[in-house]
């Protein structure tokens, strides 16, 4: 566990004590209570003054504390350059899978060495929201109901009469009025207010200020997560897209203490499986586009039907001209490199439901080399092969390596398109 100010942090199934003399404190101990019941116990559980993380890596803001939860995959020490390396390899990762933007960040290189993980989703949002005040904000015809002193729209006469009873002068009508007032803008408005409550850098206060006094008019409304699958984006609010994505992470994942503490809870947390899945995906999808590996397809959770309705979903699909490879991605240390019975039952499957001769186990590289491809025991099953991998994530000056697909290509797929395997896999 490290910390700096008030960034404290920590692995993934770490177990974080509160020590009143240290940065966690039972303040924080008690709100992350609250929410882990809350949640369901979804990022962490929680026990007697203790939280215990999980599979989920991301970023907890409690109160002026934030926690960055950074993913490990290696059995290195965890001082500061461990997390430092970790914090940079999350963001790119984060970056990689569309998960944050950074190009639109200023000074982002230098952001990534010492900024939380927060403060960047804070930057990229009010970077976006800044752009779009820019240019200006939406605005569009809205209809609204009125009791005014001359003929405007429509009279709605029954109201009328209720109304204006004793007042002759006046008329109660509908008409349509052009503002800013809308979903977009009450959205936006929203998570402003919400950072405006629970951000800590002056800077960013600052600029929140600043923006709040622009949306004078549009009304502040309770945003659920059914206001965002009604959205609709086109080509004149596409600009848009991006800030109500991050206004969404602000909003949903918002837990205000309801008591009026200052105790609020924010959470932007992802899970490292399916993390880890996506980004090996989209390295082994840019080789598509590279003349010099033979892959004709790389697809992704590919869901057939198995049983009723149930389906089965592998990870990672190759395709080449005459082959197909299954690669089911897992984000944990194996220990003494034998994989689970259920993991290699699921690549039997595999194997036999999409009419492959290989199935990769894929884990992230610790200390182990890779393991021959072994076929299932059987005298029906030869062709069937599963084979236990781990790949380096980084490279020598320990970044995230830019070419994993290529890596990956050269030592697990390049191989088999030539040869084929005829091992015995002996558990």
């Amino acid at each position: 566990m490290s910390s700096s100010k008030n960034i404290l942090q920590v692995f993934e199934h770490h177990t974080l004590k509160v020590d009143e003399e240290s940065t966690f404190k039972m303040v924080h101990f008690n709100a992350l209570e609250k929410y882990g019941y809350k949640t369901k116990e979804k990022f962490f559980s929680v026990g007697n003054k203790r939280i215990k993380f999980n599979n989920y890596v991301g970023v907890i803001q409690v109160k002026n504390l934030t926690i960055e939860i950074l993913p490990k995959a290696d059995n290195n020490s965890e001082d500061k350059a461990s997390k430092d390396k970790w914090h940079n390899a999350l963001i790119t990762m984060l970056k990689e899978c569309k998960l944050i933007k950074l190009n639109t960040i200023s000074n982002a290189k230098l952001k990534l060495k010492s900024a939380s993980i927060l403060d960047l989703y804070y930057d990229l949002f009010l970077s976006e929201t800044e752009t779009i005040f820019k240019h200006g904000l939406r605005k569009n015809y809205r209809p609204i109901e009125e009791n005014l002193n001359k003929v405007k729209g429509k009279i709605l006469f029954t109201n009328h009469i209720r109304k204006n009873a004793f007042h002759k002068e006046r008329f109660f009508v509908e008409h349509k009025i052009f503002d800013a007032d809308n979903t977009l803008n009450q959205i936006l408005l929203k998570a402003l207010l919400v950072l405006k409550t629970i951000a800590h850098n002056p800077n960013h206060n600052i600029r929140i200020n600043k923006l709040l006094l622009n949306f004078e008019g549009v009304s502040e409304e309770s945003i659920t997560e059914k206001w965002f699958e009604k959205l609709t984006f086109d080509r004149n609010t596409e600009r848009y897209r991006q800030a109500i994505t991050l206004a969404k992470l602000i909003i949903l994942r918002y837990s205000p203490d309801l008591k009026g503490g200052n105790e609020n809870v924010l959470a932007i947390m992802f899970d490292m499986n399916m993390l880890y899945e996506n980004y090996v995906y989209r390295k082994l999808k840019a080789l598509q586009n590279d003349l010099d590996n033979p892959i004709v397809k790389v697809k992704e959770q590919n869901r057939t039907p198995f049983w009723e309705t149930r389906g089965l979903r592998a990870d990672i699909i190759v395709e080449t001209e005459d082959k197909r490879l299954v690669i089911d991605t897992k984000w944990k240390v194996l220990k003494d490199n034998k994989p689970s019975d259920a993991d290699l039952k699921q690549m039997f499957v595999y194997n036999l439901h999409y009419d492959t001769d290989l199935s990769i186990l894929l884990y992230p590289k610790t200390t182990l080399e890779s393991s021959d491809k072994k076929p299932f025991r059987g005298e029906k099953f030869k062709s069937l092969n599963c084979q236990v991998a781990f790949t380096d994530l980084f490279n020598d000056e320990g970044r995230l390596e830019k070419d994993l697909g290529k890596r990956i290509y050269n030592e697990l797929i390049k191989e088999e398109i030539k040869t084929g395997a005829n091992n015995v896999y002996s558990a």
